[in-house]
């Protein structure tokens, strides 16, 4: 993996502060909204100038954006942490990172046909949310973690 691909090291910071903030949003959305978008009639997911006027009143607009905030804050924030290059960013560092990238595309695909296989209708849907950041969540979980084993691994030698 090319480094010119990489955010600088710096925006990492930047990516845990979105990451920090979507995990707090997230959990004020919860506690002001426990029911969440499944209480929202699905019918009115389709633009009209009647839906339109009652998105107005009944606040499904607001959730809408509630959710575009926090979808866009968490997905940037994986992606700056998970694509910052390291302090010292070499060829061991970067054939790290090209195995966890893979190791979690397979991990996430296979755990989507399990998903597919035994989940339905409506329920689906948090699957199909998931599937967009857990991508980058397996990655970050295994790189961090492939880093802290060769860490460890050089101190004990």
């Amino acid at each position: 993996m090319k480094s010119r691909f990489l955010f600088s090291h710096k925006w990492r910071i930047a990516g845990y502060g979105c990451f920090a903030v979507a995990v707090a949003f997230a959990i004020t959305l919860k506690l002001l909204h426990p029911e969440g978008y499944t209480s929202v009639d699905l019918h009115q997911v389709v633009p009209s100038h009647q839906n339109a006027q009652n998105d107005i009143h009944t606040g499904v607009i607001g959730m809408r954006l509630h959710h575009d905030i926090f979808i866009l804050l968490i997905v940037s924030g994986l992606l700056f942490i998970g694509f910052s290059k390291e302090k010292i960013e070499d060829e061991q560092i970067s054939q790290i990172r090209l195995d966890s990238l893979q190791w979690a595309v397979y991990f996430n695909y296979a755990l989507f046909i399990v998903c597919v296989l035994f989940i339905y209708g409506v329920h689906f849907i948090p699957v199909l949310i998931f599937n967009i950041i857990s991508p980058l969540i397996f990655f970050i979980i295994r790189f961090r973690w492939k880093i802290y084993q060769l860490n460890r691994s050089l101190k004990n030698n």
